[in-house]
């Protein structure tokens, strides 16, 4: 037989408690000099325009849901979803 990959034995249910606590608790969250470092960064604001879509009903709810879910404006969430494909079909337009 075949030796495993895994060289780490399964956790137990301690540090798996251990584990959820930290993340619950945000135990790994970065000290506040380390923001300021970022925060000095200097930040490019691109001119924006508004954009009008006739959307399916469907579409418009389930965004609406995602809203809900993540806390996101609707704007961060159209954007974050047409972004790369908008870029993938014009790279494909430049190609042919």
């Amino acid at each position: 037989m075949s030796t495993s990959k895994f060289s780490k034995p399964p956790m137990t249910d301690q540090e798996r408690e251990k584990k959820a606590e930290a993340f619950i608790n945000l135990s790994d969250i970065p000290t506040s000099s380390a923001k300021k470092d970022t925060s000095f960064a200097e930040i490019k604001k691109e001119k924006t325009k508004p954009v009008y879509l006739r959307a399916p009903e469907s579409l418009w709810k389930e965004i609406h849901e995602i809203m809900a879910r993540t806390g996101l404006s609707m704007n961060a969430i159209c954007l974050e979803l047409l972004r790369p494909e908008i870029k993938r079909k014009l790279k494909d337009l430049r190609e042919n």
